[in-house]
């Protein structure tokens, strides 16, 4: 008799993580794995961060949690993690919860074998499964139709734990409308590509042209505004102009979503600053985007907007207006730290002395495998991330800076031998806060970038190039996928969810540990020009830590100092 076919005992499906643990309890099942299937359960939920009986078994929410789990919280290593995981995820299954399985065995029929070898792989890849569902399922390119597809979707939405089931069928609805067009014979279906729900802002082109022109007037005037003018605006980055003209357009659209001003009317930055448009683009926001909810994002518009009516319309009572607008905007809001609780969870796995150990052994773990695999560029990425990583934990900059590093401008050596430093050098020009920034590099990460320059980065080149981390081409990378790049290696090789900013956090969180008392280090390390911006994001790191001294000094008083207390114990 195999695994699925023993015998279980009559319980019902379980709902959450706690009913399915007592399923295969001894007294309930004689199930062979019960034993390891229990505790892959409660692996799961550690990864999770929540009890059992909070964790539903459902695809759906459980979904929503997986995506948010780490090895690393479960305190495991990531090859671990993955084993545990399966485990637990096909005792669901075996328990009755309906959940698709990670792979679909199922081999495509012939008749779609014959379609799809008439396009990319990019494609064949892009709606493998859904050809599989078809030929689970029984349907062939002659009878495909729109309810086959709502039908797949049901099934992933349902049953799936991929992260993003929704994007999954965006994507191969898209792929399946580029056949129809490029793939002889291939079958057509009346079924209409699904937004993104996330993107709601109008096309520039559907706004009026005088918006448009007076928008490009702002924001060209903010990024080389008169300083000597008495009432001129900061000056700000291009990067900052970006974001202010994506902002304004998002304002813009729902002030048009919301009914209260046809998109005709919209015809200058002054329509968009009156009061009551302001409010009905907000409200709109907050209902339809934000689920009812007040967000940090809603006061970043309403600043802008009271940027536009100071500076560029020098409306000192429009400015006054939006003001008590974004003041009780605040009031509902409540005091914010500079953290986001997102942040804080992430950085919980770092409460445990082995997740950190894990990431700063990570650098010279990979420059060390890589001393005994192939010279590929495969093998050279991978140093190329650990040194990045080395660089952020040693030196927390931001990924653009990052990104941008260039030999000899930005990288300094000084000295030989033993008196030899090498320097990271970012001018004022291209910091977010406009002044110098230099620091340091340790000796282990000088040790990564010399491998790196001597033996790794001509692997990946095929011109020559002044940036430290070219792409092949020799040009600037891209920091998005860069960032994104860094962070897949480092949960793949360590367990641990990261984002690349998160560095910034985690080397205030580690120094405060080591001395609570050194916040204005940390100012130092991260560059902020002002202790208050330092106060309000890490103030929180100095509890724990002065908890813990505490602790000592108590100890001190009632066993005597530790050194004592060491030798009596």
């Amino acid at each position: 008799m195999t695994q699925l076919e023993m015998p279980f005992p009559r319980l019902s499906t379980p709902a959450t993580l706690a009913d399915a643990f007592d399923f295969f309890h001894d007294a309930n099942s004689d199930h062979p794995r019960r034993s390891a299937i229990r505790s892959a359960i409660k692996a799961m939920g550690k990864g999770i961060g929540l009890p059992l009986d909070q964790i539903p078994a459902g695809a759906g929410p459980l979904r929503e949690l997986l995506a948010t789990a780490s090895p690393g919280r479960a305190g495991v290593k990531p090859t671990s993690w993955k084993t545990l995981k399966s485990e637990a995820l096909r005792a669901l299954q075996e328990s009755g919860v309906a959940l698709a399985s990670g792979r679909d065995a199922t081999a495509i029929s012939a008749e779609w074998q014959a379609l799809i070898a008439g396009a990319d792989k990019r494609v064949v890849i892009g709606l493998g499964r859904f050809l599989k569902f078809l030929t689970r399922t029984g349907v062939e390119p002659g009878a495909i139709s729109a309810e086959a597809f709502a039908a797949w979707q049901s099934e992933i939405l349902d049953t799936s734990l991929r992260a993003n089931p929704q994007t999954s069928y965006r994507q191969m609805v898209r792929l399946w409308k580029a056949c129809e067009q490029r793939v002889d014979g291939w079958p057509r279906v009346e079924i209409e590509s699904p937004e993104d729900p996330r993107r709601f802002s109008l096309p520039w082109e559907a706004f009026p042209q005088t918006l448009r022109q007076e928008v490009r007037d702002f924001l060209r005037s903010r990024l080389d505004p008169d300083l000597l003018s008495p009432d001129a605006a900061p000056k700000v980055r291009p990067d900052t102009n970006k974001a202010r003209e994506r902002n304004i357009r998002a304002f813009a659209s729902a002030l048009v979503l919301s009914g209260e001003l046809e998109i005709e009317k919209i015809t200058s930055l002054s329509v968009l600053t009156e009061v009551i448009n302001v409010r009905s683009a907000l409200y709109y926001l907050r209902q339809e985007r934000f689920a009812g909810q007040i967000r940090p994002q809603l006061l970043n518009h309403a600043e802008l907007l009271k940027t536009i009516a100071r500076h560029w319309e020098k409306d000192q009572a429009k400015s006054e207006r939006i003001g008590l607008l974004i003041k009780s905007l605040k009031g509902a809001l409540g005091p914010q730290s500079g953290m986001t609780q997102k942040n804080r969870e992430r950085l919980v796995p770092f409460n445990d002395p082995n997740n950190v150990k894990r990431l700063l052994e990570l650098p010279q773990r990979t420059l060390k495998a890589a001393a005994h695999a192939p010279a590929t560029h495969h093998t050279a990425v991978r140093v190329m991330y650990a040194l990045q990583v080395a660089i952020l934990l040693a030196v927390p900059v931001r990924i653009k800076n990052l990104t941008a590093l260039k030999l000899g401008g930005n990288v300094i050596e000084s000295g030989k031998g033993k008196t030899r430093q090498v320097h990271l050098f970012i001018p004022r020009e291209q910091t977010k806060t406009h002044t110098d920034f230099t620091a340091v590099l340790p000796a282990r990460v000088v040790e990564l970038l010399d491998a790196w320059q001597a033996v790794w980065r001509p692997l990946i080149l095929n011109a020559p190039s002044p940036y430290l981390f070219p792409n092949a081409s020799g040009e600037l990378r891209s920091s998005v996928a860069l960032a994104r790049q860094i962070c897949r290696f480092v949960e793949r090789e360590a367990g641990l969810r990261v984002h690349v900013h998160l560095f910034r956090h985690l080397a205030a969180k580690l120094y405060l540990r080591f001395d609570p008392s050194g916040l204005e280090t940390v100012r130092q390390l991260l560059g902020h020009t002002s202790i208050r911006t330092t106060l309000k994001a890490y103030a929180d790191f100095q509890t724990e830590p002065a908890f813990l001294r505490l602790e000592e000094a108590l100890l001190d008083v009632y066993e005597g100092p530790a050194p004592l207390r060491k030798a009596r114990r």
